[in-house]
């Protein structure tokens, strides 16, 4: 096994609870966001999602956070503090569902029911009054109706909650994951705090940037993609004769033209991995060296899910669970931003 998956599945829970660092997770999803995130140190006691399958994944994963399936719409943030038992709540993360706002979707935004849902975010965040918050989202949110919706959900974090807000786009190449993908963050903090987004560890090698270019270059593909035999949810998908015929044609780095869908680059980090649609359990990326899509594995692995972390439900569904997630190498990085802030600020009131 090389080292790069070596390091990934080395990254374990931790054993002992943090009552210090206590986070609540709505959207969960398939649990990137929450996996990075307890990697750099918080401790999940309640996840929300609507979708019973998610629940199932993100309970089987951490056993001591509480999943729940409930429409969010109709969560209290008195219910979640009654679940969880905590004087205080260091984080609230999530991230309502993007398709609103995605350049892959209608860009319907805020006239979506799903858009919406981003105010009973804002809702929980007032009524949960967690110490910090994190909201994340597709890029195109910024560009969403000529950058006006944008304009408008950062008006509402800020005069709703009155929290510090702070905001970047980050690449998930840059922190460590074998693929190109890029999330908007937002951070608020209940008082102001001096809050840095976490630096670039990783470089992409086609450009000359001065300032990192001591760093080790991306992760290619395709060390996500080796040793994959046996493992967990590495079921392949057999296609027909005139599919595999066609797959075999497409260089790497390619596009079939029937489908749109990509050929994985070996040597580069793949493309964004997506989530393909309810119906068909989607159109993952085509395998660069076998005429076959990806397993749900072998995306996982593209996202930085160690091998140990398992997607339950059908196979659809843990496509979408991938596919949907933030990277957990990513997620851990800004993780460790919010806590580092978290931190120095608790050591300020210690000198006041």
């Amino acid at each position: 096994m090389n080292s790069h998956l070596t390091a990934l599945n080395a990254l374990h829970l931790p054993r002992q609870r943090n009552k210090e660092f206590v986070a609540v997770s709505l959207f969960s999803g398939g649990g990137g966001l929450d996996l990075g995130l307890s990697l750099a140190g918080f401790d999940f006691g309640y996840a929300n999602d609507e979708v019973q399958y998610y629940c199932d994944t993100i309970s089987y994963n951490f056993r001591d956070c509480i999943a729940e399936a409930k429409d969010v719409r109709d969560l209290k943030g008195q219910e979640v503090r009654e679940i969880i038992k905590a004087d205080k709540i260091s984080l609230m993360v999530g991230g309502p569902p993007c398709q609103s706002f995605s350049i892959l979707g209608q860009r319907a935004s805020f006239s979506d029911l799903r858009g919406q849902l981003v105010f009973d975010y804002i809702r929980l965040i007032n009524e949960l009054q967690p110490e910090a918050f994190l909201f994340e989202n597709v890029p195109g949110l910024l560009t969403l109706n000529g950058g006006e919706d944008w304009k408008k959900l950062y008006y509402h974090f800020q005069a709703e909650t009155g929290y510090d807000i702070h905001t970047d786009t980050l690449n998930s190449a840059d922190y460590g994951v074998p693929q190109i993908r890029k999330r908007v963050f937002v951070v608020g903090f209940r008082q102001p705090t001096k809050f840095i987004f976490p630096i670039p560890e990783y470089r992409n090698p086609s450009k000359l940037d001065l300032d990192n270019h001591n760093l080790p270059d991306w992760i290619p593909a395709r060390l996500a993609l080796e040793d994959v035999d046996g493992l967990y949810n590495q079921d392949i998908r057999i296609h027909g004769d005139r599919v595999r015929s066609r797959y075999e044609k497409i260089p790497q780095g390619g596009r079939d033209k029937i489908d749109h869908t990509d050929r994985i680059d070996p040597e580069r980090p793949s493309g964004t991995v997506l989530v393909g649609s309810k119906a068909g359990g989607g159109r993952p990326h085509i395998h660069p060296y076998l005429p076959r899509h990806i397993t749900v594995r072998e995306a996982a692995r593209l996202q930085s899910f160690p091998d140990w972390y398992r997607f339950l439900g059908t196979t659809t569904a843990q496509y979408r669970q991938v596919g949907n997630a933030v990277p957990p190498l990513l997620a851990r990085a800004v993780g460790q931003s919010i806590k580092t802030a978290l931190l120095n600020t608790k050591k300020k009131e210690l000198v006041f």
